[in-house]
């Protein structure tokens, strides 16, 4: 499988995506926007974006199938040795309240690992890409993650996931430990984009919960080739591929927030 012609094609698709989504944006109709659950929200381009994306995705690699978040395709049954993992517009409340950053985010696996993640921020027009063994790219220029190891200077990202219920008690302990004790923490309210952040070293910590694959996929790829590491919060791999616990670093503070989290979860 030739994996740089594949994401040649892939990065081009997520620029076209891209470009529809800014035109959408400009006489965009929040009165089609639906709601999922509570404070969880798709809007018609969402869906459009989706079904562009898979069909093309299909001529490029037929026998591959798919997770996608708008659920516009059968879903991947575990019968398939690659799969798609897309998500159309990670940032849709974002988008619906003009506001950046927002992505198109696809990526491919197999069964064993992630061969290749390509995120395209619409906003600020980066393109982020990366394929197994051969690095990590924002518009065609090499990236690597930031040199700190010193947390006290770390610039921390958070996520807030829609379970606030499930989340709500241990990220009040992470950020009253961390705020003070680190340069700042911010949320950007979109997962692929500020795992690419973290990539290009513009960040140096992401780190949230109850998301999905399609939320981590391609940034993650894009991490890991940058040289950054990704686990879940007692530092395996059982539970981040799904979502449910995404601690991202540098690689040189990962320890430092494990054992971060390791003191939110016994206080």
């Amino acid at each position: 499988m030739d994996l740089q012609s594949i994401i040649s094609e892939v990065k081009t698709l997520a620029r076209e995506t891209g470009r529809f989504i800014a035109e959408q944006r400009k006489n965009f109709d929040s009165s089609r926007v639906e709601s999922k659950q509570s404070h969880d929200y798709v809007s018609y381009v969402d869906k459009e974006c989706e079904r562009m994306i898979v069909s093309r995705l299909k001529e490029i690699l037929p026998q591959a199938g798919f997770i996608t978040e708008e659920k516009t395709i059968a879903q991947d049954d575990g019968s398939r040795e690659l799969y798609w993992i897309v998500d159309p517009l990670d940032g849709t409340t974002n988008f619906i309240h003009d506001l950046a950053p927002y992505s198109v985010s696809i990526a491919l696996r197999d069964s064993k690992d992630l061969l290749l993640g390509v995120v395209y921020e619409v906003t600020r027009d980066e393109l982020y890409s990366a394929a197994k063994g051969q690095g990590a790219y924002l518009n065609d220029r090499a990236i690597k993650v930031s040199p700190l190891s010193d947390l006290d200077q770390a610039l921390i990202m958070v996520g807030y996931p829609y379970n606030a219920e499930a989340w709500r008690d241990f990220c009040l302990k992470m950020t009253g430990q961390l705020y003070g004790h680190c340069a700042s923490i911010r949320s950007f309210g979109s997962a692929e984009t500020e795992l690419c952040y973290l990539a290009a070293g513009k960040i140096d910590v992401y780190f949230e919960s109850y998301i999905q694959p399609w939320d981590v996929a391609a940034g993650a790829c894009i991490l890991l080739e940058a040289g950054g590491k990704i686990t879940d919060y007692k530092g395996g791999n059982e539970k981040w591929e799904s979502g449910h616990e995404v601690l991202a670093t540098n690689g040189l503070l990962h320890d430092k927030m494990l054992a971060e989290m390791e003191k939110a979860c016994i206080n």
